[in-house]
């Protein structure tokens, strides 16, 4: 990414912060200009000019500056994408962002169990995705810290306000919020996991006439007619054949990979909850789809099962397969975790002492990660596009030495210009992608790995075309 182009993106995302001071705004869009042309997760990573990197430091550790004031240009700009379109999936998904800690002195709370002790920050994101399967922008992110000493207790004597269920619905109002003013007539269409599966959840997803799928994760009681209740289960799997789809299923730990033939069922249910604070019972009519797979499933292995629940009108089978297609979309935002967290901008190598330098840090490599998972699905949409739109001539000039070695000149003769699909396949065969295990096109994990080989080479050609220069 040429510096003209990194500004372009850095304004267009962050352009409209509204900080105390203008110089504030300037110092944003620059840092996050730097980011976006050479990531990591470490500040002094990202600027090794001394000035920068101390106009970095003084905008995240300024108590001036607030998380929410950084973020909100961000989830503008993804809103504004969705204004002309129909509807957008908006991919729910929670994660921590592990940071070492190991003196225990940092402002981090506990993540994953008591029994191994990590530190670092809770976060809940709001993907936004086109129908095309596009990414779009971030629509929210939710940020906490858990208490590090706090015993568990007991979910049933806590009030939804004082649970983590709290945060997911807090994420989805923040969505609503920003898509309201920047995209007012776009349906959101929420796509949740089974974590999603509470009731508080399921009660507030379908506020303001939005759609959601959640996945179900427990076998619900189920209100009949006459009063006569029986369980979720009991009743999909009593419904007929509905459809039946072909699914190319990866390979994985302790999953083969295949063409698993998905059979699908559905029907509109009554589910009846209970509040276990007050102990009050209230109902739901949602409609559940059943996807599982028949006759396909490897000796030895789990079969593949969807229960979605649903307030899409499933009517006709193009209505019923769409729900089924929307929810498979949902672990395109676990990508973007690993690209954010661990792939090309490295957030859990951050050495911030405060959290709240960190969520501002955070944040900002958050857009980065964005791009880049929009960059890797653009270039499986439009595949034609020229490189050039994206990469620089530097960034190309690495990108071919890098795959062909001596062989560069013949293989891209001076002066051509190759697709983005070929590019971004270059970039994941320098982080090692071969297709061989599942055939399918790169991924986020090895775009990631051979985007951080190309921005070094793409360093070192700077760094030698400047001593040229002065010799």
């Amino acid at each position: 990414m040429t510096k003209e182009t990194a500004r372009s993106w850095a304004l267009e995302e962050f352009g409209t912060a509204e900080l105390c001071d203008a110089r504030w705004r300037t110092r944003l869009i620059a840092m996050a200009a730097q980011a976006a042309r050479r990531p990591g997760g470490k500040v002094s990573q990202v600027f090794n000019n001394p000035a920068e990197r101390q106009g970095a430091y003084g905008l995240i550790e300024s108590a001036r500056v607030s998380r929410s004031e950084i973020a909100q240009p961000m989830f503008d700009a993804g809103a504004r994408r969705c204004a002309s379109l129909p509807f957008v999936y908006v991919l729910l998904d929670g994660s921590s962002v592990t940071i070492v800690d190991k003196a225990g002195t940092k402002e981090f709370g506990r993540v994953g169990d008591h029994v191994h002790g990590a530190r670092g920050l809770k976060v809940i994101s709001a993907l936004l995705e086109s129908p095309e399967c596009v990414t779009l922008g971030l629509g929210s992110q939710i940020w906490w810290r858990r208490d590090v000493g706090a015993a568990k207790e007991d979910r049933a004597k806590r009030r939804t306000g004082e649970k983590e269920t709290s945060h997911w619905l807090e994420a989805m109002d923040q969505t609503r919020a920003v898509m309201s003013v920047q995209a007012p007539r776009t349906r959101r269409w929420f796509q949740l996991d089974r974590e999603g599966d509470a009731w508080p959840i399921l009660m507030h997803a379908d506020k303001e006439g939005d759609w959601f799928t959640i996945r179900g994760n427990h076998n619900r009681r189920v209100n009949l007619p006459y009063g006569s209740k029986t369980y979720l289960r009991t009743v999909i799997n009593a419904q007929p054949v509905a459809g039946t789809y072909w699914l190319a299923v990866p390979a994985g730990p302790g999953r083969s990979a295949r063409n698993a033939l998905m059979v699908v069922r559905a029907c509109e249910v009554t589910l009846d909850f209970r509040d276990k604070w007050t102990k009050k019972h209230f109902e739901k009519t949602v409609n559940v789809v059943l996807a599982s797979e028949q006759g396909t499933t490897p000796a030895g292995e789990k079969a593949i099962e969807w229960m979605l629940l649903t307030n899409r009108p499933i009517t006709t089978i193009g209505e019923l397969m769409q729900v089924v297609q929307g929810y498979a979309q949902r672990w395109r935002i676990e990508d973007f975790h690993r690209t954010w967290k661990s792939g090309t901008c490295q957030v859990e190598e951050m050495e911030l002492r405060s959290a709240d330098a960190a969520e501002k840090w955070a944040t900002i490599l958050a857009a980065v990660a964005v791009r880049t998972e929009r960059l890797k699905l653009l270039s499986r949409q439009e595949p034609e596009r020229p490189a050039s739109d994206e990469f620089s001539p530097t960034e190309l000039r690495a990108i071919v030495l890098l795959r062909f070695g001596e062989q560069a000149r013949r293989k891209v003769p001076e002066g051509a210009v190759p697709t983005l699909k070929q590019a971004v396949q270059w970039i994941a065969e320098i982080g090692g992608y071969t297709g061989k295990s599942s055939g399918g096109p790169p991924g986020s994990v090895t775009i990631s790995r051979g985007l951080r080989d190309v921005l070094a080479v793409v360093r070192a050609l700077a760094a030698l075309e400047e001593s040229c220069d002065e010799w």
